[in-house]
């Protein structure tokens, strides 16, 4: 029996998203990151059927693409969400059933996903590594701030040399934002010599089985021991390179547009601000002296 069409993810998903919208007590925040969650649903299963859903084979494809343990429990649980929302409003059957599969987070993993390494931990880390595929990719992520799904599936033509830039992104699903150029510094365009120019062919060769992902991810942290730094993680090289473009005064919006990211995220959960960052930030305002702004002139004391 075909699928009635208010019963389908894409419909019940666009109904919620529209009641959402028109919720006055949720932030502009809360409602663009609603829509940013399912996103990843309506993409993977726009035309499945709510009503009897086993959300396992989400689970893997968001895992192959790189989605990290505790997005996919946030994912998880707005979908479960929607799903009593919809049965609410019976949009589908109250005999509607619904699988989520259970995800386990390593609260060791999670927490050094939030270590930041400094330029010179992630040279450190990086140089111990094997002198291979992996390790250029690495250093492509260190240079660049790119996601790792976005650097796994590069291919060949993603890379133009004469142009010294590449295209991150490009390949359907590797990127949230989409496509976009990144300009390439003279050492990574040296490092890249020779791999364009060959169409569909993977810009990198990762050997072994598996998601490279998470090989990489591995590879880079027995680095960090080898070396003697902390344990970073490749997302932790994303959020060294937002610091390294908000230090060196990069307008926010095109430090966005190079990272892939919207102004307000990149803001709000990528930039680090430490103790140094806030001390310039007192001297070059220049807070101690108290002028008069229309005299130009030291204040009364």
């Amino acid at each position: 029996m075909p699928t009635r069409p208010e019963h389908t993810v894409g419909h019940v998903v666009d109904r919620w998203l529209t009641d959402m919208e028109q919720r006055v007590d949720l932030a502009p925040v809360t409602k663009q990151e609603y829509s940013r969650l399912m996103a990843h649903l309506l993409a993977w299963g726009q035309r499945r059927a709510l009503a009897c859903i086993d959300l396992r084979q989400y689970v893997t494809a968001r895992r192959e693409a790189g989605a990290a343990p505790r997005t996919l429990v946030l994912e998880l649980r707005v979908i479960g969400t929607v799903f009593k929302w919809a049965r609410d409003e019976r949009l589908i059957p109250p005999t509607a059933s619904l699988k989520l599969p259970r995800i386990k987070v390593d609260p060791l993993r999670f927490e050094h996903n939030h270590v930041t390494p400094s330029p010179s931990e992630a040279a450190r880390a990086i140089e111990a590594m094997d002198n291979d595929d992996w390790r250029l990719a690495m250093l492509l992520i260190a240079r660049t701030g790119a996601r790792v799904g976005e650097v796994v599936n590069l291919r060949s033509r993603d890379l133009d040399e004469p142009g010294r830039r590449i295209a991150f992104g490009a390949t359907d699903e590797s990127s949230k934002t989409g496509m976009r150029w990144f300009p390439l510094d003279a050492a990574s365009l040296q490092d890249l010599r020779g791999r364009g120019g060959r169409g569909n062919v993977s810009l990198f060769d990762f050997e072994g089985r598996g998601d490279p992902r998470e090989a990489l991810r591995h590879r880079l942290e027995l680095a960090c021991h080898k070396a003697g730094v902390t344990w970073f993680t490749p997302h932790g090289l994303r959020r060294m390179v937002v610091g390294r473009l908000i230090r060196a005064r990069i307008d926010a919006g095109t430090a966005a547009t190079l990272t892939g990211h919207s102004v307000h995220i990149m803001l709000r959960y990528y930039q680090v601000v430490t103790d140094d960052d806030r001390r310039e930030a007192a001297e070059r305002a220049n807070l101690g002296v108290l002028v008069d702004p229309v005299r130009n002139t030291p204040a009364d004391g």
